[in-house]
């Protein structure tokens, strides 16, 4: 983004309008320090800055530097964030619906409650992060990296992880209804209490985990990996196991 196009964002606002107007609608929108603004949305480095509450919907941050960066509340939705660096940053209750950060690297980040549907995660590192009862449904996260991650209670329906990372992970009680699941790595994973409800679980590593009281129904597990793995205490119903026999025990 050129220096003139920054200014006349940081002026005439995302849409168009006025930041004046903007704030009857977003009054926090002139809460946030416009310098640290300015600096973010010229340099694109705000390492640590304080953009809680701050309106950058629609922005373009390809590859910006925000270790560390308060952006707690933040709206985000539609804001190019692929490349961007969000390390140990604060995203909680955030909305980046239909965001877009690809190749990312949200380490350590707060995501708690925080609402990224529709976001494009793909290859993303989001590593220990804390994502627990936040808003993932329909996520593209293909070849992303979740390992260790705090995803208690979070909403990933439909979301697309193929191929993706999430050994280790807490996923008790969320819900992976009709998820992408194909390849992933979900070892170690604590898995009790979710719903994978049509989930394609197909060539997953899902070894060494606890699976009580998850709902497999209508899950495909062909070709995964299950080794000390108890489906006992699972909810099977037309459930394709892993060796391509259907499940109806719990129907």
């Amino acid at each position: 983004m050129s220096r003139r196009v920054a200014n006349n964002w940081l002026t005439q606002g995302i849409t168009g309008f006025p930041l004046a107007a903007l704030a009857l609608s977003w009054p926090v929108a002139l809460a946030v320090d416009s310098s640290q603004l300015r600096q973010l949305l010229i340099s694109r480095t705000c390492i640590a800055c304080d953009l809680s509450n701050a309106v950058l919907a629609g922005a373009d941050l390809d590859q910006a530097d925000l270790t560390n960066a308060n952006l707690a509340g933040a709206n985000l939705r539609e804001t190019n964030l692929a490349n961007a660096t969000l390390a140990l940053a604060n995203l909680g209750g955030a909305n980046g619906q239909q965001a877009v950060l690809n190749d990312a690297d949200l380490s350590e980040a707060n995501l708690s409650t925080a609402n990224f549907s529709q976001a494009a995660f793909n290859r993303a590192r989001v590593v220990a992060v804390d994502a627990s009862q936040a808003n993932l449904s329909g996520i593209a996260a293909r070849g992303s990296t979740w390992s260790g991650s705090n995803l208690q209670g979070a909403n990933l329906d439909n979301a697309n992880l193929a191929e993706s990372g999430l050994s280790q992970a807490n996923l008790t009680g969320a819900n992976l209804t009709n998820g992408q699941l194909y390849r992933a790595n979900l070892i170690e994973a604590q898995l009790e209490d979710v719903d994978f409800t049509g989930a394609n679980l197909r060539e997953a590593l899902i070894r060494d985990v606890n699976l009580a009281n998850a709902n497999l129904t209508n899950a495909d597990l062909r070709g995964a990996n299950l080794a000390r793995t108890d489906l006992s205490l699972a909810h099977l119903c037309q459930t394709r196991l892993a060796d391509g026999e259907i499940s109806n025990r719990d129907c």
